[in-house]
This record gives C-alpha cells, structure tokens and sequence, in this order.
C-alpha cells in the first residue's frame, strides 16, 4: 500500500495536528479525562489485503486491529503490522459499529512497529493525551481495545511489571525499549492504549502471542512512541516498504527477513523486491540469524535513509538477487556458482558457518569474504620470477590440509601479470588425472571482470568439489585474477557464491 507523504491529509495540516498534542492537544477540551470515557476516543481498525505466505502462498486475508485518537481531527496511532500491506483500511469508533471511516497512512515505522493514520471523521473526535510521567513498575494500567476482531469494546486492567523490557520479542521489529505489563491482550489488541487511570496512553499495545497464553504482555512506552509519531508526520521512518517476519530454518540453515508485502512506490518496491523474496543481507550483514529484526533495524537506522546493499533469495526460481535500496541498483539475478556445483556434485551434510570476515592481502590489493572458522589465513605475498610481489590471499580451517587434500575447505584469490589465456590458466589449476571429474567449462562476466570458470567434483573419497574462475578486467590491463574455492560439504556451497561475490580488486 501506497505510504502518503504530504502535509495535508483530508483537509488537515497534520503538523498544526502535531504541534497540537505536543502542547496538549487544543486546550484540552476534547481530550478524555478519565479512564471511564477511553472507549469514546478508541478505534477498530479492519483491513482487506493480499500477503505472501511460505506455506499457503498469496492469501487475501482481513485483519482487524485497535488504534487511538490524537487529536480533534482524526489523526490516530496504531501499530505498523496493523495497516501496512493492507489494501483498505475502514475504521470504527468505540463500540459504533454502524458507520465505518476511510482512513489513510500518513507514515509507518516498521522498526518501532508504529503508524500514523488519518480517518475521515465528519466530526470532531475525543482524544487521549500522552502519559508524560516517568513509567514506574507497579503503575496501575487498563489495556483497552477490541480483542480477537469483536466490536465490542474491552477494557481489562492491570499493572506495568516492567517498566525497561526487552524491544526485542518479535520476529517483526525492534523497539529500543518496552512495557511489560499483566493487563491482558489478545490479538486484535495491536495498536491499541494501554492507559493510566487518567486517561493518559502509558504506552501503545503491540505483542501479547496467542490468546491467553501468557501472563505478561508488552507495549510501546510512551515517551518513544511520541518521538517516532512526531517524525511519521513527515512520512516514513525506518521503513523501507517491507511487510515482513524474520525466518530461521534450522533444517536448511536459511535465515533471514520473510518479505510479505510490498508498500506500492515504497524503496523496496523500487528496488524490485517481491512478496515471497527473502531479504539474506543488507550491507553485507546476514539477517534473522537470531530470529529477531534486530540486525535488520540496525542497518536500517545505520544508513539514516541512504544507499543499501539488499541481498535476497528468490523463494519461487531460486535465484540469488543482488541491488540497493534507496539506490541506482534495482534487483537482478547473481550467479549462482553454489547452484551449479549442487547439480554436479553430492556432498555431506556440514555444520554452517555463523559469520564472514573481510580479508585483504598485504600489499592492499586483494579483498574477499571469508567465514570467520576459516581463521588459517594467507595474506603475504608470493615471489615472482623477477622478484616482485604477487597479491595472494588464502583462508581454510587448516590451510596445509586444504592445499595438500580433498578433505579441508578453502579458498586462493591471487593476481598475477597475464602470461597465458584464461583457458591455459585454467588448465594450469586442474587436478591431477583422475583425482576428479570434469564437469565444464563456461563463460563468466560481471560488471567488471570476465572470463572463464570451470568445476571439476567427485574430488578425491569425500566427493569435494573445486571450482576455479580465471578473471581479466578492463581497468586493470595486463593483469589475471584467479579464484579457487573447494568445497566439501553443503555448508560449503554457501561459501562458494560468497566468495565469488565479494572478491574484489582495490588497489
């Protein structure tokens, strides 16, 4: 869904909105004094819209969630995961359910799970006024909304049990901090207050699990939910337009951000991005390793709006695709060298890897991602003939037993002065007869360098495989660069398409 970007929505200055319940809201005298009359200015939310599941695939489905008034005009707070990815959006206020709004998204925060939105009221409306108190534990607190998507409202209370807990809880977001509190939630509570006896929102409602399966339940405190919807005036904010869940499969070792649904003329739609996709890095940082959003968010606020390297799995052709958000780079298919190798090769099963490391040789010339167990590492120089340096980076679990076996992973990246063809190269690098066998030779070409790659598996009694790229560059004349990786088990695969990915030429 389209995220609107502009100052006036429905006929209100939404900054003159702002401005107004930053001071208080108009002078008080549409805003609720007493938790008794919270209902008044406490709206349901349903929502039609298609999602991508992995399991079901696309699946039209109708949401319901809560939401509040801040001002006079309409202008609400809900959660993000409420309203993004929804094609409608018709709202309902307090127990009225015989006349629904339109409303419209002024700006959503994926990572503080918040939005701002406005309903075409005809009226003016109750309001609540911000709790602006510091949160203390023990804090009587009344959760008010619409549970599991019943037109009637509840209001149910309780005590705030922690007032600094963990922002962390979902597969969704990533909150700096949250309420926990006993006052109970079910779905259909997201976005909704959760209220001091005044009145007054203590914090937003937004993670509770399943229906009454937990005592505790946790909200968005106040005094952060404020900041972000005062920027969402403006639009968007650590967003780029993804509905989305972080993922780990332990089967496969997949982890990362399960795209959902994609926000029309949002950066993720400019960058091509599809429901169904799985976002597997931004900036070079793997994503949903610890099933949270937390790595995600991280970049997100890192890049303050700018450029982002996207990484991600095309769920449906199973192709890796590589651009940027918020860049010149859409999405576009990356050669899959690991997929090549899988259909030629049977290796074993391998623990996987937890993280890469960038190395770079000593001259300053060579770069390339390896995983951080490949901790035997090369980086000196080799001696030419004429006595001059020859960039050579290498890495492996145990770099003797990689050059001498078939039984250690590990990968060489060297530049040399070109003597011979790609083809002569190549053949220089081959295994000796018998120790494996060929499964070709093609063409390679990026945006920079070209050449010629082959794969040789069934490599000595573990079945290894070894792939070796022969590379020349336009800007570097005169030079030949060579990548060998060798690959032993599945975890290795993985590796492959790293390492192709990310050598590099700097110097």
């Amino acid at each position: 869904m389209g995220m609107m970007r502009r100052a006036t929505v429905a006929g209100v200055t939404v900054t003159a909105a702002m401005t107004a319940v930053a001071c208080g809201g108009g002078g008080g005298s549409g805003a609720v004094g007493s938790v008794d009359d919270v209902e008044s200015a406490t709206i349901r939310i349903t929502t039609e819209g298609s999602l991508r599941d992995p399991e079901v695939g696309f699946a039209t489905e109708t949401g319901t969630g809560s939401g509040f008034f801040i001002d006079d005009q309409g202008l609400a707070v809900t959660n993000n995961h409420v309203v993004t990815g929804a094609g409608t959006l018709e709202v309902f206020i307090g127990d009225d359910d015989s006349q629904g709004y339109n409303a419209q998204v002024v700006g959503v925060s994926e990572c503080n799970d918040l939005a701002l939105i406005q309903v075409d009221v005809e009226e003016s409306t109750p309001y609540l006024e911000w709790y602006d108190e510091e949160i203390s534990t023990g804090l009587d607190v009344y959760a008010a909304g619409f549970p599991l998507g019943d037109p009637e409202f509840t209001l149910t209370r309780g005590i705030v049990a922690k007032a600094q807990a963990d922002g962390d809880l979902t597969g969704t977001s990533s909150i700096d901090r949250t309420i926990e509190h006993d006052a109970n939630i079910q779905p259909g509570n997201s976005g909704g207050p959760l209220v001091d006896e005044s009145g007054k929102v203590v914090a937003v409602n937004y993670a509770g699990g399943a229906v009454t399966d937990t005592a505790q339940f946790f909200a968005i405190a106040a005094d952060l939910a404020t900041e972000v919807v005062d920027q969402l005036q403006e639009g968007d904010m650590e967003s780029i337009g993804v509905n989305g869940w972080s993922v780990d499969d332990e089967e496969t070792g997949l982890t990362g951000i399960w795209v959902a649904g994609v926000a029309p003329g949002s950066p993720a739609a400019t960058a091509a991005l599809l429901p169904g996709d799985i976002i597997t890095s931004l900036n070079g940082v793997p994503m949903g390793e610890d099933g949270t959003f937390r790595a995600y968010c991280d970049v997100l606020r890192t890049a303050g709006g700018g450029a982002i390297a996207v990484e991600a799995l095309r769920f449906d052709s199973e192709e890796v695709l590589r651009g940027e958000i918020n860049g010149s780079k859409a999405l576009e298919a990356a050669y899959s060298f690991a997929r090549e190798v899988e259909e030629e090769a049977q290796l074993s099963e391998g623990a996987s890897y937890t993280s890469y490391v960038t190395i770079t040789d000593d001259t300053g010339t060579l770069t390339v991602d390896v995983p951080t167990e490949w901790a035997d590492v090369l980086t000196s120089p080799l001696t030419a003939d004429d006595g001059g340096p020859i960039p050579v980076v290498a890495a492996s679990p145990d770099l003797q037993s990689f050059e001498t076996s078939y039984s250690t992973p590990g990968m060489v990246f060297v530049a040399g002065e070109t003597l011979v063809s790609p083809g002569e190269a190549l053949a220089e690098f081959a295994p000796a007869p018998g120790e494996c066998v060929d499964a070709g030779v093609s063409e390679y070409a990026d945006d920079r360098f070209s050449g010629l790659f082959q794969i040789w598996d069934q490599c000595g009694p573990n079945g290894a495989a070894f792939v070796v790229l022969v590379t020349e560059a336009a800007e570097f004349p005169g030079f030949t660069f060579v990548v060998a990786v060798q690959a032993v088990t599945e975890a290795d695969l993985g590796v492959i398409d790293e390492v192709f990915a990310t050598f590099n030429v700097v110097g």
